[in-house]
């Protein structure tokens, strides 16, 4: 190499390292002050995009994590609000059956129902009431919500809450209507029933009785349950069993007296059928005669008999729902009336007389009430008009009635409010079920969510944290060559001074 004054080679190759261990060991400072190997993107571009895009999945999840358990806590104040309602249903369920028993007056009744319409009240109140940050929750208008569980769109978990006031809350019902009594009952047919998402056919037998239907309607489609009974009115007309005396013509009465002679009475006769037992009535006159008669068969026939004496009324109960038949066996039996009471309670507005024939039947076929949660419509199936002779139309939906409107002042209304009660109970505890199972998914994810954070997190380290051990030993290097370099350059800038021993 020449030996030159104006340029110094060695020199500049010497700076140019000097500068290059300048530069490295600022980058191990920096990176040893910062903690991370990635300070820029001219550290490691590719690394930058990776150690960001988990920085953003570390925080969704975070955020994620936060609201997994803010969701959990609104399950877990609604499911609270719920098991006090639950509370209230089942202490109402007690007073309806309290009232339902034929031991209490009307003034126990009426106390009764004093505390059961305060408990419904209150059951309105808390469905309004429960809140969550200011959401209410069991009024209906929360509904369904989703609850984001995940660091990116759209990962979301739904959350459903229902209103379960008073009057929401109940049975969906369908009460057969009064059928006259017919010599041969109900006509053979079927019923197709459709609702949850379920459709079912029902087959009804020629001169079915209430308590057959209700078997076979009853879980026809999920949460459809059916009860029967068989509830008659009996009266006695006495003019014919007993006849009417003669009236004496009176010209100079106002109006007129005409004469009428004397009828001559024959007491009743004639044979009663309950569920395959049969009892004959003899020498009935009046109603007191015949309640006196079924009374001491009642046992015998599987009936209840209720007679009130101070309104002369006779009703007769079968209370599974069997058929009631009545058989004349003398002409005098068209002395004896029936009425059936219908599903809703009511008798029809006329009797029917037994025939005056002998051997003539009517047979009495009872009621049937249908309950569920959900809604659900019954239809004449391919065969027959049983839902048209039942109900009273070729096709019936069923109606809501809620807790609010029952009431528990008579044992007729407390035995309706025990279905009503049993159905709004059920849809409780559904509604609870779900939130149930979706606690459980939430606390799945939560625990989930955290470990898929510690393992990013772990990652996003490899990618962007310094290892101290290997960039404190970069650091000494480049803190040596700078040094080497400093002390070389120094005696490279000397070279141009041997050119002066050349000069001398």
């Amino acid at each position: 190499m020449a030996l030159t004054v104006n340029t110094n080679i060695a020199s500049i190759t010497t700076q140019g390292n000097l500068n290059k261990a300048g530069g490295a060991l600022a980058t191990s400072m920096q990176r040893l002050s910062s903690g991370l190997r990635i300070n820029s993107a001219k550290d490691d571009a590719a690394g930058l995009q990776i150690a960001n895009r988990l920085t953003s999945q570390i925080n969704g999840l975070g955020q994620a994590v936060k609201n997994v358990n803010d969701g959990i806590s609104i399950a877990q104040t609604a499911e609270g609000a719920m098991q006090a309602s639950t509370d209230i249903l089942q202490k109402m369920r007690t007073l309806a059956l309290s009232s339902a028993t034929g031991s209490l007056s009307a003034d126990d009744r009426k106390s009764n129902n004093d505390e059961y319409q305060a408990l419904t009240s209150e059951l309105t109140r808390i469905s309004q009431t429960t809140t969550f940050g200011g959401q209410k929750l069991l009024d209906g208008s929360y509904g369904t919500k989703a609850i984001q569980v995940g660091a990116n769109a759209n990962e979301t978990i739904n959350l459903s809450l229902e209103n379960v006031a008073a009057n929401n809350i109940g049975s969906q019902q369908i009460k057969t209507a009064a059928l006259a009594p017919s010599p041969t009952g109900l006509a053979a047919g079927s019923i197709a029933v459709t609702g949850n998402g379920q459709s079912a056919n029902v087959d009804i037998k020629a001169g079915a009785s209430a308590k057959t239907i209700a078997a076979g309607l009853n879980g026809a489609i999920g949460g459809l349950s059916a009860t029967a009974s068989t509830e008659v009115k009996l009266s006695v007309d006495e003019t014919l069993t007993k006849g009417t005396p003669a009236i004496a013509a009176d010209p100079t009465a106002t109006p007129p007296v005409v004469a009428v002679p004397a009828v001559a009475g024959k007491p009743a006769n004639f044979e009663i059928s309950v569920g395959g037992a049969s009892v004959k009535m003899v020498g009935v006159t009046d109603t007191a005669s015949l309640a006196d008669q079924l009374k001491s068969n009642a046992a015998k026939l599987g009936i209840s008999v209720n007679y009130d004496e101070a309104k002369g009324t006779l009703e007769v109960k079968s209370d599974s729902g069997e058929n009631i038949a009545f058989k004349s066996t003398d002409a005098d039996a068209a002395a004896v009336s029936i009425n059936i009471k219908d599903g809703a309670g009511k008798y029809a507005a006329a009797d029917t007389k037994l025939t005056a024939t002998a051997g003539a039947d009517l047979i009495a076929t009872g009621q049937v009430s249908l309950d569920s949660a959900k809604g659900y419509s019954l239809a004449n199936g391919a065969t027959g008009t049983s839902v048209t002779t039942l109900f009273g139309a070729a096709q019936v939906s069923s109606e809501k009635t809620s807790v609010a409107e029952t009431n528990v002042n008579d044992a007729y209304n407390a035995q309706n409010a025990i279905a009503i009660l049993d159905k709004a109970i059920g849809t409780i505890d559904s509604v609870r079920s779900g939130l149930g199972a979706t606690q459980n998914r939430l606390t799945t994810t939560a625990d989930n969510l955290q470990n898929i954070q510690k393992n990013s997190t772990a990652a996003r380290s490899t990618v962007q944290d310094v290892d101290f051990a290997s960039e404190t030993a970069e650091l000494t290097k480049q803190q040596t060559l700078q040094s080497a370099s400093t002390a070389i350059l120094s005696q490279a800038n000397q070279l141009p001074s041997a050119v002066l021993k050349l000069l001398q």
